[in-house]
């Protein structure tokens, strides 16, 4: 009997929010036996849920109840305050692990092409968002001082930045 019979697959997850977490829940669902390790940077899991959404939007953040739930099996482990290229790199995991699943997202805002949108007063929303979310890598004081503000875009995060702005 080889050693991959007789232990379970040892596989790691680079990210710890949603995707990170559903990828582990899915690998202990299936017939394969699991050992999973997900690595996060931040000191705290959950991503844009903890970081990302609007405070004002609890029924989304509630997601995080059903997130708790895989984070408590016994097959998962959590290891936070690890940054993937510094603390750890692919070839540190390939020593260890089977299989590595990289669900990290994006964590900056797109370079948009518009003339003065480098111009002092003007912020991507990642950077807001990641403001009145209490993001350990932003600082905790914002520039407030706007009478009038213009928000580019219409979609989820545009119209949260448009109503906390407002509030």
């Amino acid at each position: 009997m080889t050693e991959q019979m007789t232990r379970p697959l040892r596989i790691a997850i680079v990210g710890a929010g949603p995707a990170g977490i559903y990828a582990a829940d899915a690998l202990m669902k299936s017939d394969a036996e699991v050992s999973i390790d997900l690595y996060e940077r931040m000191p705290a899991p959950f991503g844009l849920i903890r970081y990302g959404v609007a405070p004002d939007h609890p029924r989304i953040k509630g997601i995080i109840t059903a997130l708790h739930k895989v984070l408590d099996k016994d097959q998962v482990r959590l290891l936070g305050n690890i940054d993937y290229g510094t603390d750890i790199t692919l070839d540190d995991l390939r020593q260890f692990y089977d299989a590595v699943i990289f669900s990290t997202g994006a964590n900056a805002d797109r370079a948009l092409p518009i003339p003065g949108i480098d111009l002092d007063g003007s912020y991507g929303a990642a950077d807001f968002v990641s403001w009145y979310d209490g993001h350990p890598d932003v600082p905790r004081s914002w520039p407030l001082e706007a009478e009038k503000v213009a928000v580019l875009g219409v979609g989820n995060v545009a119209l949260d930045v448009a109503r906390v702005l407002a509030k």
